[in-house]
């Protein structure tokens, strides 16, 4: 007989003790995803590895548009489980060019971040904000990438 919990954890409707995440154990998204302490360094290090503001915006509009769509009920989670996934293979497509379009730490950070994606929830009021932070900080660095060249 299948333990509930089992399924249910399977499902990503519960994580397994310890797990990562985006969300306290309130319910709450982690600082971290947000702080300048923590995001600031990442915004530096993808423009000194020449990711560009409209790289990382083509990909932000991307998982913007899709968090549009699920905030506005125009679809389901069931309908863009499939449209998340796919943010990963853009990247390893935009990686794997020859040259790269995009460098391989944003891949992994986009791939990590998705990893993490379970749910709505999650991609809405965790990675989104994340994202969303990591664009803020990026103008900082790559507008000034982009003045020196």
């Amino acid at each position: 007989m299948t333990d509930m919990r089992e399924v249910m954890k399977s499902a990503g409707l519960i994580r397994a003790a310890g797990a990562a995440g985006y969300f306290d154990d309130q319910g709450n998204l982690k600082v971290e995803f947000v702080s300048k302490p923590c995001m600031e360094p990442k915004a530096e290090r993808f423009a000194k590895e020449n990711l560009t503001m409209s790289q990382l915006r083509g990909f932000f509009n991307h998982c913007r548009e899709i968090e549009r769509r699920l905030r506005s009920k125009q679809s389901t989670w069931g309908e863009e489980r499939a449209n998340v996934a796919r943010v990963s293979v853009f990247a390893a497509d935009a990686a794997g060019k020859k040259p790269a379009k995009i460098p391989r730490s944003f891949r992994e950070f986009l791939d990590a971040n998705l990893a993490t994606v379970h749910c709505e929830k999650d991609f809405v009021d965790g990675f989104m904000k994340h994202f969303e932070a990591l664009v803020g900080f990026a103008a900082l660095y790559m507008r000034k990438e982009e003045r020196d060249r």
